[in-house]
């Protein structure tokens, strides 16, 4: 995409006024002070001069001010943008145009270093000229993949073509994309003097906004050094860079082959620290964020290590205010039920204070005025009671904290409604519960449980009817198999998510990957922010 003098492509070399031919769009000094080209990221991809008006387009996209306006007044969209710039000249609404303050630093702040002047801002009529030689360019491009002269075979083959250079030049402006915005943020953090809450504020601000966009840009920007940049970003005193530093961290852990990287760069413990005391946004992010990391089976183990359990349950419990919505608490209660899936965390969370009372509230909690959003929490409630059945201290503080007969009342006071997945959870943890334990016979006598599981165990067929009968038979006595391995499914068999369920509730108790709020990508398992 370089055209080798540090600018794009499509950009002209910088424009030269009428009074002076061979004067650039700013200020330039005598020759003899140029010591180093500048960044490319200090270039506007539009004019390919140094940017003293630096803003954003919704997209996340940098340009000069008076470019990106003159490309809108001349509803003309270049290859650089990715806004359609002709549908915002002919609606209502102005473009919306951010000022890069991290960005004008590190240019002025460059400037400074070499002891050159700071760039002037573009005027109107030089920013419209440089628009109007890129559009027969970009004319001649259009016509030749769609007016294309060849017949059959020979025009859908260079239509393919087009495609395909299209396809090249987007991947490859989009990897300069990522690397320029790396070196952007960079440069402000890891300045001299360091960095003002400002900066701060406009770098993590750009990242959140660059991270939210498409797969390509979060790949390129999972990088050690970015990710080690936003650590202490995320315990900053600033609620609004914590925010927008543990939303970067939620979107850059969209991409699977991110995930481990992120728990791998130490990121896990600052996440953790915002659970237990950030700013409200902040820790629904960070939920957000350990939900999206628990997903990778090999994170789980790090991130129950590292204490993520306790607050997590805090937060599930609507811990820490009033304020904290359905969103944190759904995130949290993800978290968990993904967190427990290892065997080791099923132990930490049997053993964290609280645990099964918090679990138990949330299960038979009920919202006359958003009962939907009560009933998603009752679900996740009984999804990490089941998971929690299917360890040794799972069974025991379950029966200590009453779960046999409130999974019951569940079962027969429509909580769990026949044939629905809560019912299903519910029958896994009683089932769990049964395994080998002669306490959880009288238990569930006096609780009524053969009343809720009659039902099921004479019903049509399936998985849930099996371990009703099971779970029956191990009340009276009945059942004779010797008690599996902590974690062993129906038949002795083990599954691979740890759980105590048989192979077709699996299935049903995986909850499916999604994207929330329409922002986040097909196959995301968490939402985009």
């Amino acid at each position: 995409m370089a055209t080798g003098t540090g600018r794009p492509w499509w950009a002209p070399p910088p424009y030269s006024t009428p009074e002076s031919p061979s004067a650039s769009p700013f200020p330039s000094p005598p020759s003899s002070s140029f010591t180093a080209d500048p960044p490319a990221e200090f270039l506007c991809p539009i004019s390919g001069s140094l940017m003293a008006d630096p803003v954003i387009v919704p997209p996340g996209q940098t340009f000069e001010r008076a470019c990106i306006q003159a490309c809108a007044a001349l509803a003309f969209s270049p290859p650089a943008v990715a806004a359609d710039l002709a549908a915002s000249a002919s609606s209502s609404s102005p473009l919306v145009l951010i000022p890069n303050v991290a960005l004008r630093t590190a240019i002025l702040n460059w400037c400074d270093r070499l002891g050159l002047p700071h760039p002037a801002p573009l005027s109107p009529d030089t920013a419209h000229d440089i628009v109007r030689r890129l559009m027969p360019r970009a004319r001649e491009d259009h016509q030749s993949s769609t007016e294309s002269p060849l017949p059959g075979p020979q025009a859908a083959a260079a239509a393919a073509s087009v495609r395909v250079r299209r396809q090249q030049s987007a991947d490859g402006f989009l990897q300069q994309r990522g690397e320029a915005l790396e070196e952007e943020i960079m440069a402000v953090l890891v300045s001299d003097g360091g960095a003002t809450p400002a900066e701060q504020a406009s770098a993590m601000a750009s990242l959140r906004q660059a991270t939210r966009e498409n797969r390509e840009v979060r790949r390129q920007l999972c990088t050690p050094r970015l990710l080690a940049a936003l650590r202490p970003m995320l315990l900053s005193p600033d609620a609004g860079v914590q925010a927008n530093a543990a939303a970067a961290v939620v979107n850059l852990s969209l991409e699977p082959e991110n995930k481990s990287r992120i728990v791998r760069s130490g990121a896990v413990s600052p996440l953790v620290d915002v659970l237990r005391g950030g700013a409200l946004e902040a820790r629904d992010h960070a939920a957000g964020a350990i939900y999206s990391l628990a997903v990778e089976d090999e994170n789980r183990a790090a991130i129950g290590v590292l204490g993520a359990i306790p607050p997590l349950l805090e937060l599930f419990a609507g811990g820490g205010g009033a304020a904290v919505g359905y969103r944190a608490r759904r995130e949290a209660g993800m978290a968990l039920y993904h967190v427990s899936l290892s065997g080791m965390n099923r132990s930490k969370l049997a053993r964290a204070p609280g645990a099964v009372r918090t679990l138990l509230a949330a299960a038979e909690a009920r919202d006359r005025n958003n009962e939907a959003d009560a009933a998603a929490l009752r679900r996740l409630a009984v999804m990490v009671l089941a998971n929690l059945a299917g360890c040794a201290d799972g069974r025991a503080a379950l029966m200590d904290g009453g779960a046999v007969a409130a999974v019951a009342r569940l079962m027969s006071g429509g909580g769990a409604a026949p044939g629905s997945a809560e019912e299903e959870y519910c029958i896994s943890a009683l089932y769990g519960m049964s395994r080998g334990s002669m306490r959880f016979r009288g238990l569930a006598r006096a609780a009524g449980v053969e009343a809720a599981l009659q039902p099921v165990a004479e019903g049509g067929g399936g998985v849930g009817r099996d371990m009703a009968r099971r779970t029956l038979r191990a009340m009276r006595g009945e059942d004779e198999e010797a008690p599996g391995p902590a974690g062993a499914g129906m038949l002795g068999r083990q599954w691979d998510d740890g759980s105590v369920v048989s192979e077709g509730l699996v299935s049903i108790r995986r909850p499916p990957h999604r994207s929330n709020y329409g922002a986040g990508t097909a196959g995301s398992n968490t939402t985009q922010f």
